[in-house]
C-alpha cells in the first residue's frame, strides 16, 4: 500500500469549523458520502468474521483513527510494566506488519528489515520477542508454540479474528478525534461509540485538550500517560542546530516534541507514513545539513527505515512513556486477566 500523508483538514477541531475554515468545511461534507460507503463495508467484514480463540491470554492495544495515536509506546510500556510486575514471564507482541511484505506468521530476526516486515515491528523487537502475522489466529498460535505466555497485540481492535481478554483504547490527547468523522471525511476508522463499545478502558496520552472524556458517557476507566523523552537513550547534545524529519501519521507531534525538550530547529521535513526512504531522500537531506550547518535528527521508527550507512549521520530521538498511575494500571491488568 502506498503511504499518503495526513490531510490537515482530518485534524482540525470541530467547534466552529464551519465558520473558521470554510473550505475545510466543505471538503468534509463533500467526502462524507464516501465515508457512509466505507462504514456500510466496514460493517459488513466486521459481520463476517469469525473470531477465534487463542491459546493465550491477549491484551490488544487499539486506536479509533489512522495513526499517531501512540499505540506503539504504549505496547513497549505494559511490556515493560508486565515484566516489572511478574504478571507474566515471557510476553510477545503480535503485530500485522503494516507496511511489510511477509504476511508471516513468524518471528522477527536480527536480520530483517522495514521493507520485509514493516518499522513498528523492528521497534517492537528491540524490547521483546515479536511475531508477524496478517491473520492474527496464525499469529497467536506461533507465539504459543514459541512459549510466550501473554500477547500484546499492536493495533487490531478493529480486528475481529482473535478474541481479546483485555483491549485498551489509546488516544492522543493533543489530536483527539480530529473533525469526527470517519474515512475519507475524517481519521477515524469507524464511529467513536463502536470502539468504545468494544474497549475495557482507556488510555490518553497528553493533556485532554480536545475534551475526550466529555464524549464518554460510560464508566469505563480512563489511564492518563505523557511523551517523555528517554534520557538514558538520548545523550543528543542541545547546543547545535537540527534539522527535523519524520514519516508519520501526525509529524508536527514529533516537531513540537523537540521544540518543548529545548532543540533548536532551523528546518523540519514531513514524509508520509511508514515512508521507505530513498537515495534521493537522503541526498537531499544530507545536503540540506550541509547547507545550514545543522544535524539532522528523527524518529525511533523512522531511524529503523533508514539505510544503515546513513544512520551514523543522523540522531535517533527514543522517547518514553510516564503513567499518572502505574499501581492503577498494573492493578486493573492483573484483576481483568485473571477474570
Amino acid at each position: 500500500m502506498m503511504p499518503i500523508k495526513t490531510p490537515k483538514f482530518w485534524y482540525l477541531n470541530p467547534v466552529n469549523l464551519r465558520e473558521k475554515n470554510r473550505v475545510d468545511y466543505i471538503l468534509t461534507c463533500a467526502l462524507k458520502p464516501f465515508s457512509l460507503l466505507y462504514q456500510l463495508g466496514h460493517f459488513a467484514k466486521l459481520s463476517f468474521t469469525r473470531t477465534h480463540k487463542s491459546p493465550i491470554p491477549v491484551i490488544c492495544v487499539g486506536n479509533v483513527t489512522t495513526g499517531g495515536s501512540g499505540k506503539t509506546p504504549v505496547c513497549i510500556s505494559l511490556n515493560s510494566l508486565i515484566k516489572k510486575y511478574d504478571l507474566f514471564s515471557n510476553p510477545c507482541f503480535l503485530t500485522r506488519g503494516y507496511g511489510g511484505n511477509d504476511p508471516g506468521p513468524r518471528r522477527i530476526k536480527d536480520h530483517d528489515t522495514a521493507l520485509t516486515v514493516g518499522d513498528e515491528p523492528l521497534l517492537l523487537a528491540s524490547h521483546s520477542n515479536t511475531i508477524v502475522s496478517v491473520n492474527r489466529h496464525y499469529g497467536a498460535k506461533k507465539a504459543h508454540d514459541l512459549g510466550s505466555d501473554l500477547i500484546i497485540m499492536d493495533d487490531g481492535l478493529q480486528n475481529l479474528s482473535l478474541r481479546k481478554d483485555l483491549s485498551f483504547l489509546v488516544i492522543d490527547g493533543t489530536l483527539g478525534l480530529g473533525n469526527r468523522q470517519t474515512l475519507p471525511a475524517g481519521p477515524l476508522r469507524e464511529p467513536f461509540t463502536m470502539a468504545l463499545k468494544r474497549s475495557d478502558a482507556i488510555i490518553i496520552i497528553g493533556e485532554d485538550t480536545y475534551g475526550i472524556k466529555s464524549l464518554i458517557h460510560t464508566n469505563i476507566p480512563i489511564f492518563k500517560a505523557r511523551i517523555s523523552p528517554d534520557e538514558q537513550t538520548n545523550p543528543i547534545s542541545k547546543d547545535i542546530s537540527y534539522i527535523a524529519f519524520a514519516g508519520l501519521g501526525t509529524p508536527e507531534k514529533f516537531f513540537n516534541t523537540l521544540r518543548a525538550d529545548g532543540f533548536n530547529l532551523t528546518d523540519t521535513i514531513e514524509f508520509a507514513d511508514h515512508h521507505l526512504y530513498s537515495d534521493d531522500d537522503i541526498k537531499r537531506l544530507l545536503e540540506m545539513a550541509a547547507s545550514s550547518k545543522s544535524r539532522l535528527i528523527t524518529t525511533e521508527k523512522d531511524y529503523v527505515r533508514l539505510p544503515g550507512s546513513f544512520k551514523k549521520q543522523v540522531y535517533k530521538y527514543s522517547i518514553t512513556l510516564k503513567w499518572d498511575d502505574e499501581s492503577a494500571l498494573v492493578h486493573f491488568i492483573a484483576g481483568k486477566i485473571k477474570q
